[in-house]
């Protein structure tokens, strides 16, 4: 099984990986005159398939294993309005693995000023296509994600990673 592409690190000390860069599109802007948050999770959902693909779990992998991950939860924040015109850029954090399990966070920036608009968290389970149930990793495949994880972190954890929605009793 082939290593991946090689990642862009934003910090080459370790952190954060640049996985996407686009152009905000005319018609994901709404009558607020500001990108539609359905937008957001279009642009996170690239950035994440180009990550899996970097990271060595994309296409030939499943091609080569039939194994694949999906998507069980996820937790957008809104941060700062993205207006007409803008540039997004997405950092992506592979911050912590175990046999089934991949925890993911990616950051979303506008590329002109670097301000993070919004964040994005979610949890990965692997899985045989075949039984459609959940399934251990080739254990070389965990050792590789295991000590990637543990050098993206290696300079600390992004902010907001863990946050839920609370709302004040009345």
């Amino acid at each position: 099984m082939a290593e991946g592409p090689q990642l862009r690190r934003v910090d080459t000390e370790g952190g954060d990986v640049r996985t996407l860069e686009c152009d905000v599109d005319a018609a994901w802007i709404d009558i607020n005159d500001h990108m539609n948050a359905q937008y957001y999770g279009i642009v996170v959902y690239r950035a994440h398939a180009e990550f899996t693909d970097a990271l060595g779990l994309g296409d030939e992998y499943v091609r080569e294993t039939r194994f694949g991950k999906v998507v069980v939860q996820t937790a957008m924040t809104y941060e700062r309005e993205v207006r007409r015109g803008a540039r997004l850029a997405v950092d992506s954090w592979l911050l912590g693995v175990d046999a089934k399990r991949l925890h993911f966070f990616h950051e979303v920036r506008n590329f002109g000023d670097q301000t993070r608009v919004a964040v994005s968290e979610q949890l990965d389970l692997h899985v045989d296509l075949e039984t459609r149930r959940t399934t251990p990793m080739p254990p070389d495949v965990l050792a590789r994600l295991t000590r990637f994880a543990a050098e993206q972190c290696a300079v600390g954890r992004p902010e907001g990673v863990g946050r839920t929605i609370r709302f004040p009793r009345s």
